[in-house]
């Protein structure tokens, strides 16, 4: 996997936008499944999404498959509204 950081157990981070608002993704292996950390640009609170190793992913590009995963579940997590001060 190309796409491995030095640390095995992460993955290089992804940044991409949707409807204007920019995300940030952070994969970590867990013991049963891949982590994705994404949250909001600027925004401290992240929402997690699992992917349990094996299924619905490509063992050949592990990293594509899950960045594939997380642009697609972000229209359906439970965002915070907007607030300005």
């Amino acid at each position: 996997m190309n796409s491995l950081t030095s640390d095995p157990q992460t993955l290089e981070p992804h940044t991409f936008e949707q409807d204007t608002v920019t995300y940030e993704v952070r994969f970590t292996r867990g013991p049963e499944a891949w982590i994705a950390r994404i949250r909001r640009a600027g925004e401290a609170t992240a929402q997690l999404v699992a992917f349990p190793h094996g299924r619905g992913y490509d063992a050949d590009d592990v990293r594509a498959s899950l960045i594939a995963g997380c642009e697609a579940a972000v229209p359906t997590l439970p965002w915070a509204g907007v607030t300005r001060h």
